[in-house]
């Protein structure tokens, strides 16, 4: 049975290989950004094809949120990169050949059975902010998903003063 992790809880870093043939480590994506993370089993469902597109669409009011989505699957690598052409898919879909899925409490499937999906909200300081496991679709909790993004603020928030400036002052001289 796979273990549960709640709102607050740090999110259990992966190194997952992407469809973009690179291998994508949690902990080296969210200093730069939030994450919205899709856990889904089979690329061929008709319910994880509706939320990907969903998470396709949603990806422009995901960057104004400073987020940006990442969908997980046990499927083998082939079949997400035929999918991620098939769907015409922005974003990286990454193969879980390490189970890295129960260490947030995704489920995987029973025999003759499709898994649950999730949806996980992930701060740039690595922890959960948000969550819908399972998730009835994405289309319909995207709202409660970006509300929990709101309060995070830009990326380059917490810089120092000195620092903006001397970026700036590289940009414009």
């Amino acid at each position: 049975m796979a273990e549960r992790i709640s709102i607050g809880d740090p999110a259990p870093n992966f190194d997952l290989t992407s469809t973009e043939s690179c291998l994508l480590m949690l902990r080296d994506e969210v200093p730069r950004t939030a994450v919205v993370l899709y856990f889904f089993s089979d690329p061929a469902s008709v319910s994880a094809r509706r939320d990907l597109a969903a998470l396709g669409r949603a990806k422009e009011a995901l960057r104004k949120a400073h987020a940006k989505p990442l969908a997980v699957s046990r499927a083998d690598l082939a079949s997400l990169q035929k999918l991620q052409v098939e769907l015409q898919l922005a974003f990286p879909l990454l193969h879980d050949d390490r189970d890295f899925s129960s260490r947030y409490g995704v489920a995987p499937p029973q025999e003759g059975q499709e898994a649950a999906p999730a949806l996980y909200v992930v701060s740039r300081n690595q922890t959960v902010l948000w969550l819908a496991n399972p998730v009835a679709s994405v289309e319909e909790a995207m709202t409660e998903a970006l509300q929990s993004l709101k309060d995070q603020g830009s990326p380059a928030g917490n810089y120092p003063r000195s620092v903006i400036n001397r970026l700036v002052d590289r940009w414009v001289n």
